[in-house]
């Protein structure tokens, strides 16, 4: 009797010290498995194969990072967008507040919280997280950096360009990859450029296509608001008083201006007094430097079209921690339903973790129901400038309207044709010359909305296809803007033409405003994000055509056809009749034409 206990004393120890052994081995795995670490793919500079080596970067250099999360249910939030934007859904342009869109889709506060302890465990200052939780601002010195992400940076020169870069991928703990989506700021390679052209007297020789603008005064060279007006057939609404009231458009950028300018311009085109206000992001100052021409460009032209709207100039600085902070402000704030950038880089050079983060924060701008419009660029179907097919970020991202470029030739003051905009003789800044950006994304698939006649064509690869549309941008037939700031190439008069298509995209943004402006003047719902309305237009028969069709030239490689295509996407604006296209849609029921109205509906 005795034995047997003693037996079962026995196999009972040798039980709990099994499990206890099994118990530990397990904590051990878990443990292994929660130090393994693992590489962030997309992570590195794309072109630095063709960089020259130059040695280490400075250790104690200081880095402004800028770290961005993944979304949560991320196929849910495909589907509420496309629900959002799919007339026959009950969820049809009920659009999110921010607060809805971070409680449902951004990271969690722990998700957040365990991304804040690993950078300061290991030595980083978190600077801040921003309120939808897709940001983590940090500073750490290029020491502190290579440790934590096991990487190498150097310095290299490619060209007369000196930057440094990470030689490889950043690595990250096993627990932390479900979360963090991208490091940006480990180089400083990139920087956005401004799609604009100063003409000069020199140029205007050299392209002059005998335009003959319709200015009040000689000095001015360029179409003016009227001339704008006319052409893209906006003046029954203006004449109606449906000029942009109650909406507002938010203009990105990286650089200050003078607001005497602005002032100016409004003044000489007696275009009222709109508010104009400037939100400064991650301690920019506002100083008008190089880029300024940029900013006057985009605030004239969005008044010229919506004298109305009210605008709001978010500037930062032009880093990846300043981009990134710069729009994820604007679609924080919420309070615009229109945006408008002209400031953009080659899809390659941008890099995948930096396009899916840009993407991640558009989509929360698509979700609130805002357009962003932004400008192709100006290299024509090159963007990279060289000899290879590129696209511009962010015009490539599906959540984006992407603008192209024409030459627009006017008859007695009214339209009278437009050709794709393409200089192949203008090498100065790429060896196949000038032109209105457009091609196909190597990183985007198409998206579900974009479809239609022409849009399944010899050059489609099923993914993302740019422009989207398009308006005036060669410098031949420039567009007047009144700037002094020398530094930025403006003469000392004050008036100058300037062409690109930075000015196709505030061109189209605050068009935007307008139509937003009469669609709730007749009761009905704003444009939101525009794409998915504007490609339905040409996927049914309208009453009225709500596109001038570009149908010749090239933007240096693809041919401008009927309908849509690669040069001219589905053509440059007809206002009035996309008003009135989306009015009808709206409610199955004819528009009626606008008339004076001194009360106008609120938004």
């Amino acid at each position: 009797m005795r034995n047997n206990i003693v037996g079962k004393i026995i196999i009972a120890f040798v039980a709990v010290a099994f499990m206890g052994l099994s118990l530990h081995r397990i904590s051990l795995v878990v443990q292994a498995r929660q130090d393994q670490r693992i590489s962030l793919e997309g992570q590195t500079v794309p072109f630095l194969e063709q960089a020259h080596l130059l040695g280490a970067a400075n250790a104690q250099q200081k880095l402004a990072l800028s770290v961005g999360l993944q979304l949560r249910s991320q196929q849910e939030l495909e589907n509420l967008l496309s629900n959002m934007y799919n007339p026959r859904s009950p969820e049809y342009y009920h659009f999110l507040t921010p607060q809805k869109f971070a409680d449902e889709f951004s990271p969690t506060a722990q998700q957040q919280q365990q991304v804040k302890d690993y950078l300061t465990s290991q030595g980083f200052i978190v600077l801040k997280v921003s309120s939808n939780g897709l940001l983590i601002d940090a500073s750490a010195t290029i020491a502190q950096a290579e440790a934590a992400f096991q990487v190498k940076i150097n310095n290299y020169s490619l060209g007369t360009n000196r930057f440094f870069a990470n030689a490889t991928p950043p690595i990250i703990p096993a627990s932390l990859v479900s979360i963090i989506s991208s490091i940006g700021g480990l180089d400083d390679s990139v920087h956005l450029h401004p799609s604009y052209h100063v003409v000069t007297p020199k140029s205007r020789r050299l392209n002059n296509r005998g335009v003959k603008y319709s200015q009040p005064h000689a000095a001015q060279q360029g179409f003016g608001p009227s001339d704008l007006i006319k052409a893209y057939d906006s003046t029954p609404l203006q004449q109606a008083g449906i000029q942009g009231t109650n909406q507002t458009v938010a203009v990105f950028e990286m650089d200050g201006y003078q607001s005497s300018d602005i002032t100016q311009y409004l003044q000489n085109y007696q275009l009222g007094n709109p508010t104009i206000n400037n939100v400064l992001v991650d301690g920019f100052n506002g100083s008008a430097g190089t880029g300024a021409i940029e900013d006057e460009l985009d605030i004239e032209i969005v008044a010229a079209m919506a004298p109305k709207a009210s605008q709001i100039v978010y500037e930062g600085p032009n880093t990846t921690q300043g981009v990134n902070d710069t729009y994820n402000q604007i679609v924080i704030d919420d309070k615009a339903q229109i945006v408008t950038t002209s400031w953009g880089e080659c899809e390659s050079m941008s890099g995948n973790a930096e396009l899916q983060t840009l993407d991640t924060i558009f989509k929360q701008g698509v979700a609130e129901g805002i357009s962003l419009f932004a400008a192709s660029g100006d290299f024509g179907a090159y963007d990279c400038r060289d000899i290879n097919l590129a696209v511009d970020s962010p015009a490539n991202d599906p959540n984006v309207i992407g603008v192209g470029g024409t030459t627009l030739q006017l008859n007695g003051g009214t339209y009278s044709s437009e050709l794709v905009w393409s200089n192949p003789n203008n090498i100065q800044r790429s060896p196949k010359g000038d032109g209105g950006g457009g091609g196909i994304s190597s990183y985007f698939q198409q998206p579900s909305w974009q479809t239609g006649p022409g849009v399944k064509n010899q050059y489609s690869n099923g993914n993302r296809e740019v422009p989207d549309v398009v308006a005036d941008a060669d410098p031949a037939t420039g567009y007047a803007v009144y700037c002094t700031v020398i530094a930025t190439g403006c003469n000392a008069s004050g008036w100058t033409e300037v062409g690109g298509t930075s000015s196709a995209a505030p061109l189209w943004a605050g068009s935007t405003a307008t139509i937003n402006d009469y669609l709730q003047q007749q009761g009905k719902p704003r444009i939101g994000f525009a794409n998915p309305a504007l490609y339905a237009l040409e996927n049914s028969q309208q009453a009225y055509p709500p596109f001038h069709d570009v149908t010749i030239g090239n933007n240096l490689y693809y041919p401008a056809t009927a309908n849509y295509d690669e040069a001219s996407g589905w053509g440059s604006p007809d206002i009035y009749n996309i008003a009135r296209d989306l009015a009808t849609v709206s409610s199955g029921n004819p528009t009626p034409t606008p008339g004076p109205s001194s009360t106008p509906s609120p938004s």
